[in-house]
This record gives structure tokens, C-alpha cells and sequence, in this order.
């Protein structure tokens, strides 16, 4: 049983976990509230996204960020895209703190799940390369294990509640949808209090099945069908593969939560052996009571939740067991779709909402223990109150926007005047230089960042995607057009040749950046604007490019969502006329 607000305006578990999620939002956060923006890494929100082919995914590039950016373009268009970001960013703190508070017994573990589920290395390292998105769809996953629960239980308006969450969930895009179908199908594996009939479950599972693969219809759709190739680098699946972030290797580093490959986001508290192994013996603990109590036994939620956690922990050791490494990449590089496993630390996120549940079952126990040592019931919460600080502990270093590193900064004028003036422009992409794909702007205090020309322009924008990492591995981007260009650029010779190949009329310099190869064939031409330490040069006018899928049905995707959509609504309003006619 899930609630918000008990009796007499008592909050309940929902109620204390979204409490205590929004003050881990306020404190992580801390100083990128303000208004602004705050920018870091793959965190990149503008004034106003367009509405666009490229923010719909069917520009026939890979389709990244979709259908999370159309998410963000509509409500930017309803309010300033800073307030879209704290809104987003302080939501998901709310919603998995409520999530999980839901799940538990009472409130007080609701409070102390809700604290490990807000505050934990996962989160802190997704925060910091900006992975809103990961997020939100880690958020919604006790969501979704609950309506699944409801479902398997054959809960009035069931399908209805698990279908809406499916929605959403898709909502977050391709990683956050993941993450909640494992969750769900393992949720509905799990056999019931009742004996349900073998054509409900497959019902059960053909409802699930049919909404996830309708919702999501917008990336995979794209993805098949409009992008350019399905073929991932072997280089990127090397270089995305789990590292340990901690003393304890990465079993040790995924056990606790951490585990990303992008060492310029670990938190210096996971390389202190005292600290760390403070925060892997409490999971241990946590765990091995689980198992002592048989806690998959409780009922769907817990056993679905288990085997859940325990699938998102296998498919991100996977890489570091012998010989999984050369599976994961066979199946990266070799599968259609085979791509959604590669960053495999991702799935950990499963894992660590099962820990969160099971360490907040822990702090319970301890309160019951000492309510039967026959210490004083205050005493006895204190004790348990203590316990539950351990993720604070173990992680004071993503209090206050990361000690300070994360902070809301303004877009300089000459950008949104630069933003405006190409716009206004006749009909061409632009490409964006210097030719990088991250960028350190001294009006953001040189954090790195990914370059928002894309989502500050209304417009094709051509850059380069290539993906350079510590210690000079670049991974190769799937873009044709900009591999031509990054030649060019590399041998000095015919880049305009390849930016009008690319359909580039208009190039945007900016002159803050550290160069990145000789570019005199562009700069070596008087700038048509200059705002800044911006330029912007006109190749002249190029020839009509084709896209490669021009016609009504690269709206496909969209469509099978919108059908989602009708399906779930549908549902529901067959689940009223149920209710009606049973007097509910």
C-alpha cells in the first residue's frame, strides 16, 4: 500500500519521502538555483529550445535526447528554460523521494529510503555530467514498481495507473525507459497473493509490452530508420565501460552506487578506503539481512524490485567480468539496439533503489531494536536517526552545488543577439568553431560544457561529434557530414568544400576558444556580424540538400506515441465505466 496524507492531515510515507527528497534537492543544488543557468558537462538548458526536426529526433541524426529535449522545448516556450531546469532538476528529487517512501512501512523509513534513493555516488555522478534525463527515469521506477505491484494484484484502475507511469517514463527518453521496463516485467514476474490465470499475466505483460514499445516509438523509431548508422565504435564501448571510483574495485564501486567511467565526475570521498567502506558495510549489512529474511518473500514489490536490482547490478559488472567485456561489446556493436548497453553503469540505478529500500528497512530495524532493549522511544529514534545519515556522510561533497562548483550563470547578450541574427538569415546550416564538441566559457567559470549552439539556434547546426576523453582516446561521433569536416580540418585542406558538402552555409566562430586546426579558409573572409567573441561568416548560398527521409512518415514514431497515449486514455475511461457500474 502506497500513501501521501494519512488522517487528520498526518503526512504520510509518500508525504515525508518527497520532504526529504526536496531538502536533498536544495542542499545538492544549493547555489545553481539561483536564477540562471547551470551548465556543466551534458547539462545544457537555453532560453527557449525550438520546436524543431532535430528536438523531434527525425533530422536523421542519432536521436539522443528525444523525446526528453521536445519536453523541455514546450515548456520553454511557456516559461524562461533556467526555470525549466531547477523545475526538472528539483523534481526529480521530489519524485524519488516520494517514490520510495511509498514503499516502505512506515515513515520513518520512508525517510531514511527517500535519503540513500536523493543522496547517493549514482546520483551524484549523473548530476555532474549532467544527465538530467537518467534521472528523472531513475525517479520514476518505484513509481512504476508500485502500479506494477497494483497490477499483479488486480488493483481497480490498475493497467490505467501503470500505463500513465509508462508514459512518463518514456517521457525521459531511451535510458529512463529502460531502466523502468526491467523493473516492471520483473515486478509482474512475481507470483501474487492470488492465483491469477495464465491469460491475466500474459494480459498483464502484453499491456506493458504494447505501451512501452508505443511510447517509445519516438528515439527507436528515429534510431532505426533515420539515423545514418546503428554501428557503434568499439573505441566507445571500451571507453564507456564501469571503472571503480573507489578503493574496493568496481564491484565494490557499482555496490555502492558509483561506478561511472568519467573520472572528472568522481566525488573525492570514493577514493578514501575509511569513507567508501563505511558506505559499502552498510550496504553489505543491508543486504545480508535482506537475505536472512528471505525480504523478496514480502510481496511483488520487494521480490520485483530485488530481481530488478539484481539484473541492473549484473548488466553493469558485466564489463569487468572475465570475458564480459568481449560479450557486452559483441552485443554493443553488433545487435540493433545493442547500443542502449553501452554506459552500462546506468542500470546500476536499479540496484541502488533496492539498496535504498533495504537500508531503509534497516534504519526500522534498528528503531525496533531499541525499542526492545528497552530504551526510551526518543532514544531509540535518535539511534535509528543516526544510521540514516550515512549517505550524507559518506558523500558531504555533493552538498551545495558540489562545494560550490555548480553555479547559475547568465547567457552573455552577444549570444542571444548573435542567436537572433542568424535566425533571421536566408536558409543554411551552420557549423560551429572552434571544431570541438565541448567548450569552456569564461562567463561559466571554464567548467566544461557541451557546446549549446544546437539548442541556442533555430536551424540545422553542424558540429563535431567526435567525443575526446582523458588521456587522448576520441571516441568517433555517427555524423557523416561533420567526419568530413573533422578531415578537413585535420589535413588543413578543402574544409569549406566540406562544410557546403554538409549543407553549411554560415560559420560561427568563437574567438574565446582555444584554436583547433588552421581555418584560414574562413577566417581569412570579412565577417558578416560580429558580436562579442563571436564571428559569423557566409560561405554563400549552397544547393538544396535532400533529407534523407523528407516525407510525412518520419513522423512515425510520434504517431505510435500519440496512439499510446489514446490507448492509455482509452483504458481509462473503460476503468470508470467498471467503477460506475460496481457503485465505486
Amino acid at each position: 500500500m502506497v500513501e501521501g496524507f494519512g488522517q487528520a492531515g498526518r503526512i504520510g510515507r509518500r508525504g515525508v519521502g518527497a520532504m526529504v527528497g526536496l531538502v536533498c534537492g536544495l542542499i545538492a543544488l544549493g547555489p545553481s538555483l539561483a536564477p540562471g543557468y547551470l551548465l556543466h558537462y551534458d547539462l545544457v538548458f537555453v532560453p527557449r529550445l525550438a520546436l524543431s526536426d532535430r528536438t523531434l529526433g527525425v533530422d536523421g541524426s542519432v536521436p539522443r535526447a528525444v523525446p526528453n529535449d521536445f519536453v523541455v522545448a514546450l515548456l520553454s516556450h511557456i516559461v524562461p528554460g533556467w526555470v525549466v531546469e531547477k523545475a526538472l532538476l528539483l523534481a526529480f528529487f521530489v519524485l524519488v523521494g516520494a517514490g520510495v517512501g511509498a514503499l516502505m512501512r512506515s515513515r520513518l523509513g520512508a525517510a531514511a529510503a527517500a535519503l540513500v534513493a536523493a543522496w547517493n555516488p549514482y546520483v551524484a555522478e549523473r548530476l555532474a555530467i549532467g544527465h538530467w534525463g537518467y534521472l528523472l527515469g531513475y525517479a520514476c521506477v518505484p513509481l512504476l514498481v508500485a502500479a506494477a505491484a497494483a497490477v499483479r494484484e488486480g488493483a481497480p484502475c490498475g493497467r490505467t495507473r501503470l500505463g500513465l507511469w509508462l508514459l512518463l517514463s518514456a517521457a525521459t527518453g531511451s535510458t529512463g525507459a529502460v531502466l523502468g521496463l526491467i523493473a516492471v516485467l520483473a515486478v509482474l514476474a512475481m507470483p501474487a497473493g492470488s492465483q491469477a490465470s495464465a491469460r491475466r499475466r500474459v494480459g498483464e505483460f502484453g499491456w506493458v509490452l504494447v505501451i512501452f514499445v508505443l511510447a517509445n516509438a519516438t528515439w527507436w523509431y528515429a534510431y532505426l530508420f533515420l539515423a545514418p548508422s546503428q554501428s557503434t565504435s568499439r573505441v566507445g564501448v571500451e571507453a564507456f565501460m564501469t571503472r571503480a571510483d573507489t578503493p574496493w574495485g568496481v564491484l565494490g564501486s557499482l555496490l555502492t552506487g558509483g561506478g561511472i567511467w568519467n573520472q572528472g565526475v568522481w566525488f573525492s570521498e570514493r577514493q578514501s578506503l575509511v569513507v567508501s567502506g563505511l558506505a559499502l558495510l552498510v550496504v553489505v549489512v543491508s543486504v545480508a539481512l535482506a537475505l536472512r529474511d528471505r525480504v523478496w518473500r514480502a510481496g511483488p514489490v520487494l521480490s520485483g524490485l530485488t530481481l530488478a536490482g539484481v539484473v541492473g547490478l549484473v548488466l553493469a559488472a558485466a564489463s569487468a567480468v572475465p570475458g564480459g567485456s568481449q560479450l557486452m561489446t559483441a552485443v554493443v556493436t553488433d545487435l540493433p539496439g545493442g547500443g542502449l548497453l553501452r554506459d552500462a553503469q546506468k542500470f546500476v540505478g536499479l540496484w541502488v533503489l533496492l539498496v535504498a529500500v533495504l537500508a531503509g528497512r534497516l534504519v526500522e530495524r534498528v528503531r525496533s531494536a531499541g525499542a526492545a532493549a528497552g530504551a526510551q522511544r526518543t532514544a531509540a529514534l535518535s539511534i535509528a536517526a543516526v544510521v540514516a545519515c550515512w549517505p550524507v556522510v559518506t558523500l558531504t561533497g555533493l552538498a551545495w552545488g558540489a562545494g560550490g562548483q555548480w553555479r547559475s550563470v547568465d547567457y552573455p547578450s552577444s549570444y542571444t543577439r548573435m542567436a537572433q541574427r542568424i535566425d533571421a538569415l536566408p536558409a543554411g546550416g551552420v557549423a560551429v568553431f572552434p571544431w570541438a564538441l565541448y567548450r569552456q566559457y569564461s562567463f561559466d567559470h571554464n567548467v566544461v560544457v557541451l557546446d549549446p549552439w544546437q539548442r541556442l539556434l533555430d536551424r540545422d547546426v553542424l558540429v563535431n561529434d567526435d567525443l575526446p576523453l582523458v588521456g587522448g582516446t576520441v571516441v568517433p561521433g555517427e555524423s557523416p557530414d561533420a567526419h568530413r569536416v573533422t578531415a578537413a580540418v585535420q589535413s588543413g585542406v578543402g574544409i569549406v568544400s566540406a562544410l557546403r558538402d554538409g549543407g553549411v552555409r554560415y560559420v560561427l566562430m568563437q574567438t574565446d576558444q582555444p584554436a583547433a586546426g588552421d581555418i584560414h579558409e574562413v577566417t581569412g573572409r570579412s565577417p558578416i556580424a560580429s558580436a562579442g567573441d563571436l564571428r559569423l561568416y557566409d560561405l554563400g548560398a549552397t544547393g538544396v540538400r535532400a533529407p534523407t527521409d523528407s516525407g510525412a512518415g518520419r513522423y512515425t514514431g510520434w504517431v505510435l506515441a500519440g496512439l499510446a497515449v489514446i490507448v492509455v486514455a482509452g483504458n481509462f475511461v473503460l476503468d470508470r465505466k467498471r467503477g460506475i457500474a460496481h457503485g465505486r
